[in-house]
């Protein structure tokens, strides 16, 4: 049945159930496709409502743009055929806008129309079932079809709401560390960009969903000095408050790989700094520690992992999926045996919707269009066999990055209060349970990660280097954040970041002077050595010092020595004589723990004279002879000159 509508009809419609009435910034090139801005998608009762689209170059001559029903979906696999254009649709209802009835808003056409719940009376399209309907929009002239667009609306039974589907929205946000090869931190205008386009999709999806965001990139933020940054980092803040995030490790790290190379002390170490990045940055934002969203296959080494720091649910993202891992349908939850014999859920984002959410955004509307469709088709599908417990239907990207937010609007305003569908964060426990679908992760190991050995050699020489230094100063956060980007599977080059790494250990170890003097002599068997050690970096530095004779005894521990910054420090060392004559001496500087020499080891002697140590008693000796020659000969001067003068007796 054909009809004709009159413009005044609508005039005092309210328009009710609509959404995505945005244009990303895309659409300003396309072809034949009529852009979809704004359309009703789930029907509940009779309903006034709109299409808005935007016609193509080509189509602005048309002389009818036609709105055309179609018979709905039998299934979901029929809704793929229909919109991968493999199947002919006949359409069931329509109803044709002349071009000089069509009403504009701008450069686009406002196409105001009557949705009927099976009231086949009624003007506009009549939805004469419960389900999903494709709906085809077509701009003709008198030579044909100029332009043309598929999207779907579905009638929605208000009633069903005994078995809800649960459906979460997954954003798992990575990228590469800002940190660079010089140690510097520059945050790419990618990151950024990325960034806010996370948070225009936290703002376009009110309802719960799921976020895994790299801790990384928000201390990145923090330590920036851009009032931009700042901005950007409040902004997130505040949008991430009390939104569920997944912990992730610090950086993206595959456990896997960790698992297979001996690496699980480093899992560990990321896992514990991203989770304490996230409390610093966000307070009060939960976190949900029992999830893992899976960027990489997983294996069974990585799978005992995970179980080990305490996950018990594993989110496999489309780029995570093998053969291994496919279950019947991919919103049914299964599970996996460890090795330890406990369980591990195990969950899959639905491909199919992945690589819709893929997609370009040129017509953003039209393709969270099609997923709520895919939405709804699935929920009719997987009710009839499966019970709701086990199933969960996840949305995400194949790389798990944030859709299109105008396509993430289209999705929370078609599907939000649909009756059936409920959208969770995943903070929900999937416990794991054996009655579920098994899925045995692969056995094969992840290849060795190359310069395994090289990174190892860093990573202990990096633990001894830190115990000479302050708990306040910066290198501990630089070579952190190093060790970070080292094992991160987003870093694009690893070498320039140990070479980096090695650099920046050198400038500390080649920081400490050796004393330039290295002949001394000993005035007695009980003396000190001076020794006088420069540190040339910029801050204070901790060492251990050792020297070891055959003819002279040290202290069996000597305490650590605190060398000022950019100076020169004098340390006393005393020393037991156990034989006279020459001595050598091999002095040893090193890392408080003793693990790393940060010299090599220097040659001294010492001159140990006999009378040199009789000296000072001699001198002390010769001393108090002459005190008492002094003495005496004052005292007989004294007498001389208080005796009565001699007489002279002159004889004749």
């Amino acid at each position: 049945m054909k009809r004709i509508y009159l413009p005044f009809i609508f005039a005092v419609c309210a328009v009710v159930g609509s959404f995505g009435n945005a244009k990303s910034l895309a659409q300003t090139e396309f072809t034949n496709t009529i852009i979809i801005v704004k359309q009703p998608f789930a029907v509940t009762r009779f309903l006034s409502t709109e299409f808005v689209v935007t016609l193509p170059k080509d189509a602005v001559r048309a002389t009818t743009i036609e709105i055309n029903l179609h018979r709905r979906v039998a299934s979901r696999d029929s809704l793929q055929t229909i919109s991968q254009g493999n199947l002919a649709l006949t359409a069931v209802d329509t109803v044709t806008f002349p071009a000089a009835s069509l009403i504009t808003r701008g450069d686009d056409v406002v196409l105001p129309l009557m949705l009927s719940p099976g009231q086949a009376e009624t003007t506009g399209l009549d939805l004469k079932a419960y389900g999903v309907f494709p709906v085809t929009i077509i701009a003709r002239d008198t030579a044909g079809i100029l332009a043309s667009s598929l999207t779907f609306i579905a009638r929605v039974n208000p009633a069903d709401t005994s078995q809800s589907l649960a459906t979460s929205l997954v954003i798992a946000h990575r990228g590469p560390p800002s940190l660079q090869s010089d140690g510097t931190i520059l945050i790419s205008e990618q990151t950024r960009s990325s960034l806010r386009r996370l948070l225009n999709a936290m703002t376009a999806f009110p309802f719960p969903l799921a976020i895994e965001l790299q801790p990384e990139m928000l201390a990145s933020l923090a330590s920036s000095a851009a009032p931009a940054d700042q901005v950007l980092l409040a902004e997130l803040t505040s949008a991430l408050t009390n939104r569920s995030i997944i912990a992730p490790t610090y950086v993206p790290i595959d456990p896997s790989s960790m698992a297979d190379n001996e690496q699980g002390v480093v899992f560990t170490q990321q896992r514990e700094q991203g989770v304490g990045a996230l409390q610093k940055l966000g307070p009060s934002t939960p976190l949900n520690n029992k999830v893992w969203v899976a960027h990489e296959s997983i294996t069974r080494t990585g799978a005992s992992l995970l179980g080990a720091h305490g996950i018990d649910s594993v989110l496999l993202l489309a780029s995570a999926q093998d053969s291994s891992t496919k279950t019947r349908s991919p919103s049914a939850i299964a599970h996996t045996q460890l090795a330890n014999g406990s369980l591990l859920s195990v969950r899959r984002a639905d491909p199919a919707i992945a690589t819709l959410l893929d997609r370009a955004t040129n017509n953003p509307v039209q393709v969270g269009i099609y997923i709520a469709a895919e939405v709804l088709a699935a929920r009719r599908d997987l009710l009839a066999d499966t019970p709701v417990a086990d199933l969960a239907l996840v949305l995400a990207t194949t790389s798990g990055e944030s859709a299109d937010p105008i396509t993430i609007a289209t999705i929370a305003g078609a599907l939000g209060t649909t009756p059936g569908i409920t959208f969770t964060d995943l903070s929900a426990n999937a416990p794991p349970l054996a009655t579920t679908p098994l899925v045995e992760f692969s056995n094969n190991t992840s290849s060795r990660l190359p310069k395994l050995s090289d990174i190892n050699a860093l990573l202990t020489e990096q633990n001894s280097l830190q115990t000479m230094l302050a708990d306040s100063d910066a290198r501990l956060s630089l070579w952190n954040e190093y060790s970070s980007a080292i094992w991160s599977t987003t870093t694009k080059s690893r070498n320039s970041y140990i070479s980096g790494f090695s650099a920046s250990l050198r400038e500390l170890t080649s920081a400490v002077g050796r004393p330039t003097r290295n002949k001394f002599t000993l005035g007695s068997t009980n003396a000190d050595i001076r020794l006088q050690l420069r540190n040339k970096s910029s801050s204070t530095l901790f060492v251990k010092v050792v020297l070891s004779s055959p003819k002279l005894k040290f202290p069996t521990k000597l305490p650590i020595v605190e060398l000022a910054a950019e100076s020169t420090t004098e340390i006393l060392i005393p020393t037991v004589v156990k034989e006279k004559g020459l001595s050598t001496i091999i002095l040893r500087i090193s890392t408080p723990d003793g693990k790393v020499q940060l010299t090599t080891p220097t040659l001294l002697t010492a001159r140990v004279n006999v009378l040199a140590g009789l000296g000072q008693p001699i001198s002390l000796a010769l001393i108090a002879a002459l005190l008492l020659w002094w003495a005496i000969s004052w005292r007989s001067a004294r007498r001389a000159r208080t005796s009565s003068p001699a007489t002279t007796v002159k004889t004749s």
